[in-house]
């Protein structure tokens, strides 16, 4: 049989199909099988990082190790899987940081943000865990990305898992890791959870996360309400307090004022307090024990201090304190009862009455005369124009001497007042009422007294209801010519005098000028401000210093820059707590300082001197003739400068003619100086008038000494 090589190859073809086809399967399946069990290899040694990409039975290895022996690791495991003949590394590492941060913030309304270095995917997917759990219905944005850096993957890991848990208990906020320094940042949404991060943050931190930073701020309330109420045999406070610090001190200080009531104590804390708020509420205990039952009502910067008091003095007292102590941020609304006394009790004697209830006038009580009677009714109505005056009194004869004067004693004081009663019982005369005037509070007493003299025995209780005033202006100047002009406001009478006496030690021989109102307001620290600064004033040739509530500015010349510098110095320690300084001293010239020698000069010499007029006339009298040639020649002896003449009068007559003659008294003097030799170039006059007293226009000595000559020297 011959064998046909044309059916052989038929036969061949389709067996190396087959054959081709069956390698191809098997070449994928060997492939598939060597990626799976590579895969399966690094996974066992946690270098999940790391892909392998397989070409027959060769290994490529791609990825970024997130530390530098990873590569090597993952090619090491590659190669020991079997049937694998080469294993090609073509991994990296992933950016090496130098300052490791990561941080997470909730904003509240439902977004979450994971934002930072992160050192593995693993520890990525770790993290999107916990804030999926921590934060379920949150929209979360991962902003993290792989790098590497010189902290603990574990310790980190277990900080930022710790930071997201413990930022779930807050309303909105922040954390962040610096490293394993942790921050956090936000609001709590309750009171318990403020207390739960504040207890995590301080004392169950992960192992070496350290606590940078931590300002969780309790929820805020609006309005800020805290109300006590003390009725029966019980006390209640309930509301908000800005810490439990806070809460517990107010608690404390509760139970002692109250401690024999029953207490109950419903108070939370919250943020929103306004400042001073711990001290008012405090006061307002304080007020609230000397009451028989009353009712403490804030709510933010509003007090409402209600409640029933023993007696009108209480009632008082209670009003005044709170009117005084409370800070003047907060408004105050008072509404203190207290039971009314029979004015004229049985037995008082001869008695009578006017009463200010601050809208009508009531007059009680016992008149000698029906001519008395009307003549008193129209003197209140001169008083208080305006008001309806209700006559209640009745005409009884046996009217002590002197009832008239008393009468009128108490009433010119009364109208003073906003409200108040004058009572005359026989011969004693009793005022009591309130003002908001600060000045007249203090000189009632003095007014009334003064008044009535030996005619009636006086007693007199008035309450200053007004608010203190701290923003006080005032302002002290030291001239040239050495007179010192004390300006502004002062709190009360005994600060006033001692500012002077102050300004009078510290100027011995130096004419000082008072032009200070008193205004009402604590004494302290402003007195102790003042005596600095007038102790600073005096060490500048002249100048002035300015104080504006806790401002203090001083101005001036000093002798040297080393004075300059002693006195910014002692102004920058020794004023009182808070108050600042600014200031704008110069240092005076060598021409300056020969000018200040000669002005010392001028003055003294026409202060040991007499300088005089004719009365009303700018005639010099004989007696002024010495003093004058003796300025000549001081005035001659500094022939470099110029001179001001000053013209000053005392307050009788009219402006206008004060301000010719002291002008005119002025131009007189120079007309001297001229005729005995100094050059009339270096001279010039200016009348002042009566507007520069240096004492009170009201005595013959305060007149005579403000009728006066001045000389400025100056520097041309």
């Amino acid at each position: 049989m011959r064998c046909n090589p044309l059916y052989w190859l038929l036969g061949i073809v389709p067996i190396a199909a087959l054959s081709w086809v069956a390698v191809q399967v098997q070449h994928e399946d060997i492939e598939s099988d060597l990626a799976r069990r590579t895969s399966e290899a690094l996974k066992r040694a946690n270098l999940t990082w790391a892909t392998p990409h397989v070409s027959g039975r060769d290994i490529v290895l791609t990825g970024k190790a997130p530390e530098e022996r990873g590569p090597m690791l993952a090619e090491g495991h590659a190669r020991n899987v079997w049937g694998v003949r080469v294993a090609y590394n073509r991994s990296g590492l992933i950016e090496h940081v130098a300052n490791y941060h990561w941080s997470v913030a909730s904003d509240g309304a439902g977004r979450l943000r994971l934002a930072g270095d992160v050192p593995s995917e693993q520890a990525r997917r770790s993290l999107l865990d916990t804030a999926k759990a921590a934060f379920p219905s949150a929209a979360v944005s991962d902003g993290m990305r792989l790098a590497r850096g010189s902290v603990d993957p574990d310790a980190w890991l277990a900080g930022a898992q710790f930071s997201l848990k413990t930022l779930a208990g807050l309303k909105r906020g922040e954390a962040e890791l610096a490293e394993l320094d942790l921050s956090m940042r936000g609001e709590a949404a309750t009171s318990d959870a403020y207390r739960r991060a504040k207890t995590a943050l301080a004392k169950q931190r992960p192992p070496r996360v350290a606590l940078a930073d931590e300002k969780i701020s309790l929820p805020m309330a609006r309005p800020y309400t805290w109300n006590a109420r003390k009725g029966g045999d019980g006390f209640l406070i309930e509301g908000y307090a800005p810490g439990d610090d806070v809460r517990g001190r107010l608690v404390a200080r509760a139970k002692t004022l109250f401690g024999k009531m029953s207490f109950t104590d419903r108070t939370d804390i919250a943020d929103g307090a306004p400042d001073g708020w711990e001290k008012a509420v405090v006061i307002a205990l304080e007020q609230l024990a000397q009451l028989k039952s009353g009712d403490v009502a804030f709510s933010g910067r509003d007090l409402t201090f209600s409640g029933e008091a023993a007696d009108e003095q209480v009632a008082a007292a209670v009003s005044r304190s709170l009117k005084l102590d409370v800070p003047q941020n907060f408004k105050i609304v008072d509404r203190i009862r207290y039971p009314k006394p029979d004015l004229f009790p049985a037995g008082s004697g001869y008695v009578m009455g006017i009463v200010n209830n601050g809208a009508a006038i009531d007059v009680i009580g016992m008149t000698p005369s029906q001519a008395a009677r009307a003549a008193l009714v129209d003197a209140v109505k001169a008083r208080f124009p305006g008001r309806a005056v209700n006559d209640k009194t009745q005409v009884a004869p046996g009217a002590p001497e002197g009832w008239q004067q008393c009468v009128v004693a108490g009433l010119a004081s009364l109208s003073r007042l906003t409200k108040g009663k004058s009572l005359l019982s026989d011969r004693k005369l009793e005022l009591t009422g309130e003002t908001d005037d600060y000045a007249t509070s203090q000189s009632v007493a003095g007014d009334v007294k003064a008044a009535a003299g030996q005619t009636c025995e006086t007693t007199v209780n008035v309450a200053f209801v007004g608010k203190m005033k701290t923003d006080l202006a005032w302002k002290a100047t030291r001239a040239p010519n050495g007179m010192i002009t004390l300006e502004g406001d002062v709190p009360d009478d005994p600060a006033r005098v001692r500012v002077i006496e102050t300004a009078q030690r510290i100027y011995p021989g130096e004419s000082i000028t008072d032009q200070m109102k008193i205004v009402g307001a604590p004494p302290e620290p402003w007195q102790s401000a003042t005596r600095v600064a007038l102790e600073q004033l005096a060490r500048l040739r002249r100048g002035d210093v300015e104080m504006s509530g806790k401002e203090v500015m001083i101005q001036g010349a000093a002798e040297s820059e080393r004075v300059a510098d002693e006195i910014r110095s002692v102004l920058s320690t020794d004023l009182p707590p808070g108050f600042k300084v600014r200031d704008a001293i110069t240092v005076m010239t060598g021409e300056e300082k020969a000018a200040d020698s000669c002005q010392t000069l001028m003055r003294q010499t026409s202060a040991k001197g007499t300088i005089n007029f004719e009365r009303a006339k700018a005639d010099l009298t004989s007696d002024s003739t010495q003093t004058l040639r003796d300025l000549v020649e001081v005035a001659n002896e500094c022939p470099s400068f110029s001179i001001e003449i000053e013209g000053h009068t005392d307050a009788e007559g009219t402006d206008e003619r004060n301000q010719r003659l002291s002008d005119r008294r002025a131009r007189a003097v120079a007309d001297f100086l001229t005729q005995n030799g100094v050059s009339a170039r270096r001279l010039s006059t200016i009348g002042y008038g009566a507007t520069r007293p240096v004492a009170d226009n009201a005595t013959e000595t305060g007149r005579a000494k403000n009728r006066r000559i001045e000389f400025n020297v100056k520097v041309n």
